[in-house]
């Protein structure tokens, strides 16, 4: 009599490639956020520092569009999904960093008006 209980089917994922699964929508809704944040930013007054804002969130679209194409890669790619997710990651991170420095850049430029 045989054990079927016993023998393991392999995970698609592991437990670390999850971690694309959250990543790639994430990245991909903070593209959109971008996108969006650029199209308002046409609409107020045009100071130095608010087409520097667009140009860093372009910039910042970039990056997680990276990130969103490395952690869909490590989905596709298992045996380097180790690899680009960590790559994917410190990508995001460093996305979200740059939003949030150009939140306070732009937060900024409306108190003083």
């Amino acid at each position: 009599m045989s054990d079927n209980s016993s023998k393991k089917e392999p995970a698609i994922h592991s437990q670390k490639s999850r971690l694309a699964d959250h990543i790639l929508p994430s990245s991909a809704t903070m593209i959109g956020v971008c996108m969006t944040v650029i199209s308002v930013s046409q609409l107020i007054p045009k100071h130095s520092i608010s087409r520097h804002v667009d140009d860093l969130l372009a910039f910042d679209s970039l990056f997680f569009l990276a990130s969103a194409m490395l952690s869909y890669f490590s989905i596709r790619h298992p045996d380097r999904a180790e690899k680009l997710e960590q790559v994917a990651d410190i990508i995001f991170l460093a996305a979200i960093a740059l939003m949030v420095i150009v939140g306070f850049v732009v937060s900024f430029e409306l108190m003083i008006d």
